[in-house]
């Protein structure tokens, strides 16, 4: 992990504190400031790290005015057992995306970068909030799993996996996610990590573009048309 933060953020990775498999500190991208955050090691993600990665947002609110924030992403999804759900799974992950919605309504721009694996539950509750969602290309990237999708629908994985050939909403990975428009930039590993952070800060909008680069990319055909047409009805 200390090798990819420094491809990021260069000798400021010392900044960044990586305890078990979460991350937060500060470091600096084209000498400015940043706050970072997230996780490693394809772990999952439960109450107690929702909140700590929650208190970290809130701390650069509060102590580091409008510093972009980095959210590096490499989970394997949310906690997958009872306890974690009894005691409100769902409720922590939404006070994390609530902090993170009053970070941007405070200036600060939100930039994820998934790192390894993306999925599920945890890139749902801070990654896919980015303004701007990039990944490398190395990347597992996606919502649900073959097997999970097959036991949740009932058709049959080998069905699904026939499928996710010629439809990237089925395909995990940077690239079919790219051509739904759910990312923004693959960056291969041949890339200046730094250079393409710096570049992602500094291009970072909160419009939402991604139903239109679904449609460009032909990867999502009828998502943009469909928004603007339900736009467009309840603006009558």
């Amino acid at each position: 992990m200390k090798n990819l933060l420094e491809k990021f953020f260069g000798k400021s990775a010392k900044g960044i504190a990586v305890e078990g498999k979460l991350m937060t500190g500060y470091a600096e991208v084209a000498g400015r400031e940043v706050c970072v955050f997230g996780t490693c090691d394809g772990t999952y993600i439960d109450n107690a790290a929702a909140l700590r990665l929650a208190a970290h947002v809130i701390d650069c609110i509060e102590n580091h005015r409008k510093s972009p924030i980095v959210m590096l992403v490499d989970s394997a999804g949310q906690e997958p057992n009872r306890t974690a759900e009894m005691l409100g799974l769902a409720s922590y992950f939404g006070h994390l995306l609530s902090c993170l919605q009053l970070a941007r309504q405070n200036g600060h721009k939100l930039i994820t970068v998934a790192t390894g694996k993306a999925i599920g539950g945890a890139f749902i509750c801070y990654g896919m909030f980015g303004d701007r969602i990039d990944a490398l290309d190395s990347a597992s990237v996606g919502l649900m799993p073959i097997e999970a999708m097959s036991a949740v629908t009932k058709i049959p994985a080998s069905t699904l996996e026939k499928l996710s050939k010629t439809m990237p909403s089925l395909e995990f990975g940077a690239k079919p996610f790219a051509l739904l428009g759910g990312v923004e930039e693959v960056w291969s590993e041949k890339d200046d990590f730094a250079t393409k952070l710096a570049s992602a800060i500094a291009s970072a909008t909160t419009d939402d573009n991604r139903a239109a680069l679904g449609k460009k990319r032909g990867g999502r055909k009828l998502a943009l048309d469909v928004r603007n047409r339900v736009l467009a009805e309840t603006a009558k």
